[in-house]
């Protein structure tokens, strides 16, 4: 850690100064008083000046508390936090979980989500590039039996100098092969494509990533043109003449003639007989008498 000093009229303004200034959480905040203002004896001999030291931890440090205070916010048990760092990019492993199946999560997405939110807090810090964290060799175990598909065909770039493209893989399988590669001083790895799943292009180091793209550029724009589908053909135009009746063709071809049905006439319509008008009744005679 670096020890800084700082003085100023009182000790509350010089604290919410420090920490204004260098981005200082609660948890990773470590001062000593030196020195408290005084307003002396009848403003006599009167000391305004106060004198804070700040304990400001580096960038390792500063992941690591804040890695502990999160678990511990978490409710999870742990022993300690190791830290480590291969140029800018810090591992940390969690050691001594109490529960780790918990930490890990199904397929290690908790993991993934705690590592997530540690990337996004420091992503302003320049010293560091990459954060990835582990709990008790889970990571480490999970990386092994992936990598294990690709070793040989890595090698085989190291020794005849040709680039290698691996299939699109998620965001969490490209940083497995992408921290691999980084130990190996002879390799590179390129991204190339859009998408969540892209695919890793992994080439020597005696290559120009220029000449590395034109070539998986070429080697896209082949793989698309025989890709398309061929356009469907024209239907071929029919004839607008009306077929020949059933008759003309079974004159030209006289095997068919049994088959051609013969028209059928229609039946005449058999009209029904008109009923015959009935007959007016008789008045009847005794109709006279009533009127008498």
């Amino acid at each position: 850690m670096n020890t800084i000093d700082r003085s100023g009229d009182s000790i509350e303004e010089i604290i919410r100064k420090f920490r204004s200034e260098h981005n200082i959480s609660d948890h990773e905040l470590r001062y000593e008083i030196i020195k408290k203002p005084s307003k002396g004896f009848f403003g006599l001999f009167a000391n305004k000046i106060a004198l804070v030291r700040f304990q400001l931890p580096e960038s390792t440090d500063r992941v690591r508390l804040f890695a502990e205070s999160l678990l511990s916010k978490m409710g999870v048990s742990f022993g300690k936090v190791i830290s480590k760092t291969e140029g800018k990019t810090l591992f940390l492993t969690i050691e001594g979980v109490a529960e780790p199946g918990f930490v890990i999560g199904k397929n290690g997405s908790m993991l993934e989500t705690i590592q997530y939110l540690i990337n996004r807090v420091f992503e302003d810090d320049k010293g560091i590039e990459r954060i990835y964290v582990d709990a008790d060799g889970y990571r480490a175990r999970r990386e092994a039996q992936f990598l294990n598909r690709f070793i040989s065909d890595i090698k085989q770039v190291k020794v005849h100098g040709k680039s290698l493209t691996l299939d699109p893989m998620s965001p969490g399988e490209r940083r497995i092969i992408h921290r691999h590669i980084e130990r190996d001083k002879g390799l590179r790895t390129l991204t190339v494509g859009e998408g969540e799943n892209k695919r890793i292009v992994v080439f020597s180091s005696k290559q120009k990533e220029s000449e590395i793209r034109q070539q998986n550029s070429a080697t896209q724009s082949d793989d698309n043109k025989s890709a398309r589908p061929e356009r469907p053909r024209r239907p071929q135009r029919t004839s607008s003449r009306k077929p020949a009746p059933a008759k003309d063709v079974a004159e030209s071809n006289p095997e068919e003639k049994a088959t051609v049905t013969p028209e059928r006439k229609p039946r005449p319509q058999q009209r029904r007989p008109r009923p015959k008008p009935r007959p007016n009744k008789p008045q009847s005679e005794t109709t006279g008498d009533k009127d008498n």
